[in-house]
């Protein structure tokens, strides 16, 4: 640009008669570009973004049908003006992406133009609120700043004066500070800047579209553990994370390469949460249940549609395209589950939330405690979802385990949790609405990377037991101890429960079903079932079908009896296995060495890995090795047949500046007093290493 206008400077008048003056030229010219960019460069993105993946045969169909039942009003005949949620508003959006996609066999299609133009000013007239305000301040003005983007594009414009009317409903205070949902708001406040090409508003949108992506201890948000908050301090990975993801990967999308474009230092908060959080929460292209918060109530809320998110953070973070190429072909279908997956265990200590990740499968822990909240019901979903923090196990392999089982679901037994067994599902409905917390001190974890163990003191429901998971790769192994309750009701932990696929192999120390292997080193009172199940989506979500459904479930539980007391369960998990691998398979490296209520420790000898939660100051005596602790901890001894053991350990209760550890073994000839001193604030609760030498 800088050469050509000194090309145009540089010309001389070839007459006297006419003089060439190019700079008030090239004034008009800039003035009328800089008004139009970079809102104009913008404006394109997003009309591409929301034409992306559409099937115009299926969408064609779709408004067709729909159109059907559109009075001439502009009004439906199916929809309920006094509770409007997603519809009108999605259908009129539909038509407009058929309306000006030359590919649609509805491009350019009159009928549907005077239906738009029906519907979007019966929506004026009637301007419809909904009791919960996400639909009022976000939806709506979202839904109408799309419609009028895509029908800039059209070949017959919208009338002027309708357009300037929606634009001005689509205006909306800001609600700064509120995670997922400042960010939400800040998107219809960019889509009405492009409409308006009015700088203030582009201004306020930039800046608050990127407000969420920082890390600010204590409040909504991303945390430091890489873990996400929403409605106080409850896990919210995949739910509210979920909007904020989208919502940052589309604003620096729609923004790159403008005086707009997202801060490196931002940029590098949203890469660390997308890579080492969200992403890794997805088992081919199926979320966690664990993470996706109250939406678990909501039919396909387990299915992860982000590759386009991830082909859109692709284009503007260059230095991890190999990472995001992977994810993007695993969450398509493209490539299997276990595509370049490395293995990595997580605790996240902010949260309550376990992840381990390993290329056979995924397998996570959400628990609670006094410092964080339970898993919310809100706007009456997630009616049963109870028991959801009580240390729920989410085991996937292909990763559609657990999709649209929820309707069917026994509810007071979630897959990992320990509970009272109901004569039905009411026992296990959430009364409160929000904001629940947790009942304990002591949940948490240690990691060092790829293996771990956590653990969570039950007490809730009028059940007591301790809990905990040690990771060991290739096998996990879960132990419960002192669990008593004083209530009428048999006790139970569950096992598994998911989708029935194949056959069930069972034997008296062991059990199969779908490439996942279960054995039981003490026995005990094990139940399976294997049969058809029914419900219906309503019971957990009013909003949703009552509506039949049904399908066959596999479900295994340790029954305890009633008013058990110190009762335990024991099992080991060994996902991606054969059924002729377990007929030969013994977890021989594997030694339970203590489940107590006190101490719960676990050793792997191939590994070399002691694990071990101490529920109280205790002392470890096995084999010639001691371990004192003077206050509750977990920990896991590595390279424990080497000279020089390391030790990770963490502090669950959050509640210690430091422990006193003493190790002796005469073995290695090794007898250590340390003061672990752990990490406060923010970093509390968080696995620091210490290395063993003498």
């Amino acid at each position: 640009m800088i050469k050509f206008i000194q090309f145009i400077l540089s010309i001389k008048p070839i007459s006297r008669k006419w003089k060439f003056s190019p700079l008030p030229l090239l004034m008009i010219s800039f003035s009328a570009f800089a008004q139009k960019e970079p809102f104009s460069t913008i404006e394109k993105r997003i009309s591409a973004d929301l034409q992306t993946r559409v099937n115009d045969a299926f969408l064609a169909k779709r408004i067709t049908r729909d159109l059907a039942k559109l009075k001439a009003d502009g009004s439906w005949t199916d929809i309920n003006y006094a509770d409007v949620q997603y519809d009108p508003l999605k259908r009129i959006k539909e038509m407009a992406t058929a309306y000006i996609r030359p590919s649609n066999k509805l491009y350019g299609n009159q009928e549907i133009y005077v239906a738009i133009t029906k519907a979007l000013t019966n929506w004026l007239d009637k301007n419809p609120k909904n009791k919960n305000w996400w639909y009022n301040d976000i939806f709506y003005p979202q839904a109408i700043g799309q419609t009028l983007i895509l029908m800039r594009n059209a070949k017959t414009p919208l009338p002027l004066e309708l357009e300037k009317a929606l634009i001005q409903r689509m205006i909306r205070k800001l609600k700064v500070g509120d995670g997922a949902n400042t960010s939400d708001e800040a998107l219809h406040y960019l889509y009405r800047a492009c409409l308006t090409q009015n700088k203030n508003t582009l201004d306020s949108a930039a800046k608050y579209l990127f407000e969420p992506i920082a890390v600010e201890d204590g409040k909504e948000g991303v945390q430091v553990d890489g873990s996400y908050y929403q409605h106080g301090k409850q896990q919210a990975i995949a739910s509210y994370g979920r909007v904020f993801a989208g919502n940052s990967v589309n604003a620096a999308y729609y923004l790159n390469d403008t005086e707009y474009a997202l801060p490196k230092a931002q940029l590098d908060i949203l890469v660390n949460y997308l890579k080492d959080t969200f992403l890794k929460t997805i088992r081919g292209s199926f979320y966690d249940f664990n993470v996706r918060g109250r939406g678990i109530s909501r039919p396909d809320s387990l299915n992860a549609f982000v590759s386009g998110m991830v082909n859109k953070i692709k284009m503007f973070d260059k230095e991890n395209s190999a990472y995001w190429e992977a994810s993007a072909l695993r969450t398509s279908h493209q490539k299997s589950a276990n595509y370049q997956i490395k293995p990595s265990h997580i605790v996240y200590w902010k949260s309550g939330y376990t992840l381990h990740v390993q290329p056979q499968y995924t397998f996570s822990i959400q628990t609670a405690s006094t410092r964080t909240l339970r898993t919310e019901r809100g706007n009456n979903e997630n009616v049963l979802g109870k028991f959801l923090s009580d240390g729920a196990t989410n085991i996937q392999r292909s990763g559609s385990e657990y999709a649209n089982i929820m309707p069917i679901w026994e509810w007071d037994k979630i897959p990992g949790t320990t509970s009272r067994d109901y004569a039905n599902d009411l026992g296990a409905t959430i009364k409160k609405e929000w904001g629940i917390p947790g009942t304990t001190k002591f949940a948490g974890g240690v990691s060092d990377g790829i293996y771990g163990v956590s653990a969570y003191d039950l007490d809730y429901d009028s059940v007591q037991a301790k809990k905990a998971w040690f990771f060991f790769g290739k096998e996990i192994v879960c132990l419960g101890a002192g669990i008593s309750s004083s209530s009428s009701e048999n006790i139970t932990t569950t096992i598994n429960q998911s989708w029935l696929r194949g056959k069930v192999i069972e034997d008296k120390n062991y059990l199969l079903h779908d490439s996942i292997g279960y054995f039981f080193p003490d026995g005990g009172d094990m139940k399976v079932t294997q049969q058809n199940e029914s419900g219906n989506w309503y019971r957990i979500n009013q909003f949703q079908s009552k509506n039949k459904v049904s399908g066959k479930v596999f479900k295994c539980w340790f029954s305890h009896g009633i008013k058990p007391k110190d009762a335990h369960y024991a099992y080991v998990v060994v996902p991606g296995i054969s059924d002729a691998a377990m007929k030969n398979c013994r977890p021989d490296a594997i030694r339970i060495i203590k489940n107590t209520k006190t101490i719960q420790a676990v050793m792997h000898n191939s590994l070399a890995i002691l694990q071990i939660v101490f529920y109280e100051a205790g002392e470890f005596n096995d084999d010639g090795l001691i371990i004192k602790v003077d206050k509750p901890c977990i920990i896991s001894v590595n390279e424990l047949q080497s000279s020089k053991p390391v030790i990770y350990i963490a502090d669950p209760t959050q509640e210690n500046v430091n422990i006193q550890l003493e190790i002796k073994t005469q073995k290695l000839k090794v007898n250590k007093k340390i003061t672990c001193n752990l990490p406060v604030g923010s970093l509390a609760g968080s696995t620091i290493k210490y290395n063993i030498s003498n």
